[in-house]
């Protein structure tokens, strides 16, 4: 089964948000919207009773819902091989094991760490520390699969082997306890995700019945003294795992549910011809800006609390969508519209559920946030596949991010910082970010550019990082 651009530039968009809004400095001149909404300016203290949500927000949840929506693709291709629950169970289980190491390690490598050495020799450690990544993940192109196997197993071993020497010599402390979250919630969510998506992959309401229950139970754990508090607050290793990590299966089990569409799509055969008739190209576009709309509506409404206003005029836009759907006479339009009609339903019961924990959150996450953004996402899938299989149009460098996930993660802290101020480059950086509000955001967006630049190659030439 080929990439799904579409899922690709998906999961790109999460990436680059991250690094995005990472590396921007924390003006305290930039509007709210740049944060986080829990975590407004000027003070940028935490604040868990702000509801609403930003672009930042919505980082997080595409990349669940990505990866969820990958999910039919690779194991719909590994049942048709004959594979069955034994191989599936060990192969994410394995998953699990790399993911979490990798969490660990990187909690415990990042270059911040070692701030009390020379930053040369921070830089020199870390661009080791990404060097043994790379040996750790890469599948190298033409290269037997067995020695690829050895290669990544030496990786792993001389990673936790160079961890280990923080201590003697940095005078860093290593302790399974500091841990990159992110990759820790994806390791949970990737075995998981795999294990309920196999047991269910010919039963789409048994899957919806278990997002309702995680849904459910997530509501009911904010009861004190209750059974469902209780056991999300069980763990069996803290460092490792805890099962209020379960929560975000609603984001990944609903995006397994798109990934199903699409995988269905593809089976019977999606044209990626272009289509002629300047009808169907107007309604093409229609429906993308139309979509790009609610997601916009959505974002600012929630942000400034107009809630009723943002769930009226969504809901119209929505309805619009519908009709011009309706009108649109191609060979993908059955795919476009199953995927937008399950946008529609995540992002109803997100509204529905908007009023409740206090208004829409992503810290502390409510249900009405993993069902509005799940929404989105589908959104965002939908215009991403009309505009490629209509007029052809992707953005390949963005979309290597998207395939080559890992790589890009690791490469701004890991790869392009210590280059950066290995040539001295970073203080020029710094000094200019500091000349003003937006100027410290452009801080952000240079190294997403550089991200891109440099994980593009490399996935064009299938240096892909795999867990």
């Amino acid at each position: 089964m080929k990439r799904v651009a579409a899922i690709d530039l998906l999961r790109a968009l999460a990436i680059i948000g991250m690094v995005a809004s990472g590396q921007m400095f924390w003006n305290t001149e930039l509007p709210a919207f740049m944060f986080h909404a829990q975590v407004p300016p000027p003070t940028f203290v935490f604040n868990p009773d702000v509801a609403g949500i930003t672009w930042v927000d919505l980082v997080f949840p595409f990349f669940l819902f990505s990866m969820g929506a990958s999910m039919p693709l690779a194991l719909r291709r590994r049942e048709q091989k004959g594979e069955g629950v034994r191989e599936v169970t060990v192969s994410a289980l394995h998953r699990f094991v790399w993911l979490a190491s990798f969490a660990i390690v990187l909690g415990n490598t990042r270059m911040g760490v070692l701030s009390a050495t020379q930053p040369w020799v921070a830089s020199l450690v870390t661009l080791g520390v990404w060097a043994l990544f790379f040996a750790m993940f890469v599948r190298v192109p033409n290269l037997d699969r067995r020695k690829n196997a050895i290669l990544n197993w030496c990786g792993f071993a001389l990673l936790v082997g160079v961890t280990m020497l923080y201590k003697p010599l940095f005078g860093v402390e290593v302790s399974l306890y500091r841990s990159d979250v992110i990759i820790l919630i994806l390791a949970s969510m990737a075995l998981f995700g795999t294990l309920l998506w196999w047991a269910t992959r010919n039963s789409t309401l048994v899957r919806v019945a278990i997002i309702g229950g995680v849904a459910l139970l997530k509501m009911a754990s904010s009861v004190d003294g209750s059974w469902c508090q209780w056991l999300w607050q069980q763990t069996p290793a803290v460092w490792l795992f805890r099962f209020e990590f379960l929560k975000y299966l609603c984001l990944v089990l609903s995006g397994t549910m798109a990934g199903d569409v699409i995988y269905r799509a593809l089976k019977t055969g999606v044209t990626s011809e272009r289509a002629s008739d300047r009808r169907s190209g107007w309604l093409t576009a229609t429906l993308v800006v139309l979509l790009v709309a609610i997601i916009v509506v959505t974002m600012w409404g929630l942000f400034v609390r107009e809630v009723a206003t943002t769930v009226a005029v969504t809901l119209a836009l929505c309805a619009v969508v519908g009709v011009v759907l309706a009108n649109l006479r191609t060979t993908e339009q059955p795919l476009l519209k199953a995927l937008f009609a399950l946008g529609v339903v995540l992002f109803i019961i997100g509204l529905v559920a908007e009023p409740m924990e206090g208004g829409i959150k992503k810290d502390h996450a409510t249900v009405s946030y993993f069902f509005v953004t799940g929404g989105l996402a589908s959104f965002v899938l939908t215009a991403a596949l009309a505009l490629e299989i209509r007029f052809g149009v992707r953005l390949r460098a963005l979309e290597a991010c998207g395939a080559n996930p890992m790589f890009a993660y690791t490469a701004s802290g890991y790869l392009l910082t210590p280059i950066l101020t290995l040539t001295s480059l970073s203080v020029v950086i710094d000094r200019v970010a500091n000349m003003g509000p937006w100027w410290s955001f452009g801080r952000g967006v240079l190294f997403a550019l550089l991200v891109i630049a440099v994980t593009y190659p490399f996935t064009r030439k299938n240096y892909f990082w795999k867990s």
